[in-house]
């Protein structure tokens, strides 16, 4: 019982430590916004952060979700000290291969950039290229990061992996204040320190629970070569989004100047939405099925797979409705100051609106990936995700021709739709059945309420903008705070009328931990 409570007290603790890293990290990007705007500077430095942020972190976030399994076993068989000898075995490799890869970037940088941002000439293309050559070392303090959030996180300390967002996000804020002192530079300088300074965040947490390094390296160490087998289809699996964003940006750069950066913008908007609710609840919901799986209890892995993918859609579906409803003046609120002009926001809060399309299918589709692995299938979303890419594609080339950077928006959100449809159907199909009528039935209820409460929270903007004429940035945002809060409370009380199973389920889930937290 103690276990379990404690655990529940670190959800708590890493719902507001997430929260709070996000609210910074959407500070970063309005700052960003208003010291650059969507700007070929923007651009530059969006996709100087590609390699890796985009393509590097999600193979060093494979290899730390395989550690995790195969540390707890050898801890457990062979004792800590062996489970910490293993633990430098994998740091030192991914060591040693990140460095080789980021001194083989800094070298290479030219042609890496002009393979990524295609459209890129002149002057973006050399900023592009000096900034990229500096965030290449980047690589290494992202892959050693990884493997000490595994440990961490294998010892029961969820807190310290949560909280590395936070310094890091810091940091880049001080250089946007700072914008006409260090100038672009500065801020890419501060990118490079600030995830460094999240791996030393890390580190007096491992050495408290035990961790001490040595100097052991060998390539064809057993338990490292299972790392990296078990790594492929996750990292395959889990870089569907990463290369949707790689691709997008490859073929903005070809686009009218500002077009990466609306997109960063937008999705940053959209991933502020629904990942503080589908992370937490996807992390949660992670043990809990392998845990179940392991037990053989699959009629309870089906009530709490449904259960979690409903609330999803309790929660996220009428946020869509919202952001697509007041997307116009959330982004002018949010953004529209300094270099970010009334133009930046028409691109922004066109993007934002085919983002949030696809919003609820992301949350359904995280949480069906980690359905998958709980049941040990790696191969399934691996497979999945990368005919997602290919749809991903063919969907770029055929929009971005008739709605420019609004299309890339658009082909992320359908090729989002596309997988989860995919994952659906293969978990169907696995387990015979998995509760279709009673998701249909939540979908049906919420989608009805969000569209009610949609259709009046544009009334109300409209009226809003037409009689009081806010005058200010912050009148702004008092009436927009006031307007969604208005449309939240209608819409939970149109639910509540139309008995949402969920929604009594979500509110002594709240109660209950609210009661732990006393």
């Amino acid at each position: 019982m103690q276990q379990r409570i404690s655990f529940k007290k670190a959800t708590i603790l890493v719902m507001v430590i997430t929260l709070l890293s996000k609210i910074t990290g959407f500070l970063r990007e309005i700052l960003l916004g208003s010291a650059y705007g969507a700007t070929y500077v923007t651009d530059a430095y969006l996709v100087s952060l590609t390699i890796p942020q985009t393509l590097f972190l999600s193979i060093a976030s494979a290899i730390g979700t395989t550690y995790i399994p195969l540390y707890s076993r050898i801890r457990v068989e062979q004792g800590p000290e062996e489970g910490i000898r293993f633990t430098n075995r994998v740091l030192n490799v991914v060591l040693v291969v990140s460095a080789a890869l980021a001194v083989l970037g800094m070298v290479f940088t030219r042609p890496i950039v002009s393979l990524i941002a295609m459209g890129f000439k002149g002057e973006v293309l050399e900023l592009a290229v000096s900034f990229t050559r500096i965030t290449f070392p980047m690589i290494i303090f992202i892959g050693m990061s990884q493997i000490f959030i595994g440990f961490l996180q294998a010892n029961n300390e969820f807190a310290l992996p949560a909280l590395i967002g936070i310094p890091n996000n810091a940091i880049i804020i001080t250089m946007l204040l700072l914008s006409s002192v260090v100038g672009p530079y500065g801020l890419v300088l501060g990118t490079v320190v600030g995830t460094a300074v999240g791996l030393i965040v890390l580190l007096p947490g491992a050495f408290k629970k035990g961790y001490r390094y040595s100097r052991v390296l060998n390539f064809k160490d057993p338990y490292v070569a299972k790392v990296v087998a078990l790594a492929f289809p996750v990292m395959l699996g889990s870089t569907v989004q990463q290369l949707n964003a790689l691709i997008d940006r490859m073929l903005a750069s070809g686009l009218p100047e500002g077009s990466i950066s609306a997109l960063n913008f937008a999705n940053r908007l959209n991933g502020f939405a629904y990942g503080l609710f589908t992370v937490s609840l996807a992390t949660v919901i992670y043990p809990l099925l392998s845990r179940l799986s392991a037990e053989k209890d699959m009629a309870g892995f089906k009530d709490k797979l449904i259960k979690a993918l409903n609330v999803i859609t309790l929660i996220i579906l009428p946020i869509t409705v919202g952001a697509v409803v007041l997307r116009r003046p959330i982004v002018s609120v949010l953004f529209e100051r300094g270099q970010f002009d009334a133009r930046a926001t028409s691109m922004t809060a066109s993007a934002l609106m085919f983002y949030s399309l696809g919003m609820v299918f992301y949350g359904y589709r995280d949480v069906l990936n980690r359905t998958f692995y709980s049941l040990q299938d790696t191969r399934t979303p691996m497979i999945n995700g990368m005919l997602t890419v290919v749809f991903n594609i063919v969907l770029n080339l055929i929009l971005v021709r008739f709605m420019q950077h609004n299309g890339l928006a658009l082909a992320t959100s359908l090729s989002a739709v596309i997988m989860t449809v995919l994952l659906f159907a293969n978990l169907r199909k696995r387990m015979g059945g998995i509760g279709g009528r009673k998701l249909l039935g939540a979908f049906l209820k919420c989608g009805v309420a969000s569209l009610i409460m949609g259709l009046t929270v544009y009334w109300l903007n409209g009226f809003a903008a037409e009689y009081l004429s806010p005058s200010s940035k912050m009148i702004g945002f008092l009436i927009l705070a006031l307007v969604i809060g208005f449309g939240a409370l209608l819409y939970f009380g149109l639910i509540y009328l139309f008995r949402v199973e969920e929604v009594k389920w979500l509110i002594d889930m709240v109660k209950k931990r609210l009661r732990i937290s006393e």
